[in-house]
């Protein structure tokens, strides 16, 4: 069975809830109060919680999906509408976006989990990110757009989404892949020594502040009403 405590994003639902219970709260004590850049009707856009480089960001579901198909399917038009503004301001503010997801699914056992799903952002090239994952015997199939992740089979099959300048690639697990592998995998091209890409090992809270700091225009330029 999977064990949950396993799973990347099982505080989400807590911390989108408005909870004080959470694992921010507890690591950042008040400084800041919060992660939160944006919220919609049904998305938010958080700093991550240990960022491998400043820019890194998550967007996620203010309700409970599994992956970034299943949004799509659900809430496509309000994404892609957010994304539009998002993604220019982000390489103004930070550079080009590598935009990467583990999409999970139900009864999901062979492979790290994930519980709530949420989109990297970082500004990392996405064309070293794509040696790696070749390197390490992942077959992909290119999407037409990001669009097109809506589509069967990604609903309900896990995945790992690369999209780049605006063209998106699904690569296929295989089984073998660590738990936070994404992470391992942009913490390689930073030059993050294994393990301290794992947030569990090293708590980044200078580089989330600084994030946050080049971001605190966002929420009106965004125009954020969530």
């Amino acid at each position: 069975m999977i064990e949950t405590m396993r799973c990347e994003g099982a505080d989400f639902c807590a911390e989108l809830s408005g909870s004080d219970d959470t694992s921010f709260a507890r690591f950042y004590e008040g400084d800041p109060p919060t992660r939160a850049i944006c919220s919609t009707k049904n998305l938010t856009l958080l700093a991550d919680m240990s960022p491998l480089t400043p820019g890194h960001l998550l967007l996620l579901p203010r309700l409970h999906h599994l992956s970034f198909a299943q949004v799509l399917s659900s809430h496509g038009a309000e994404l892609r509408d957010f994304l539009g503004h998002l993604v220019p301001l982000y390489r103004e503010t930070f550079g080009e976006p590598l935009i990467m997801e583990h999409g999970s699914s139900a009864g999901q056992e062979s492979h790290a989990c994930i519980t709530h799903a949420h989109l990297h952002f970082l500004p990392v090239d996405g064309e070293i990110v794509d040696k790696l994952l070749v390197e390490d015997d992942l077959s992909y199939r290119e999407l037409g757009s990001f669009a097109e992740l809506a589509l069967p089979p990604w609903p309900d099959s896990a995945y790992f989404l690369r999209t780049y300048k605006d063209k998106s690639r699904v690569y296929l697990p295989t089984g073998r892949q660590k738990r936070q592998y994404l992470r391992s995998v942009v913490g390689a091209v930073l030059s993050i020594e294994d393990p301290e890409w794992d947030y569990a090992v090293v708590m980044r809270k200078e580089v989330l502040r600084k994030t946050m700091r080049m971001v605190d225009s966002w929420r009106r330029r965004l125009s954020c009403g969530g």
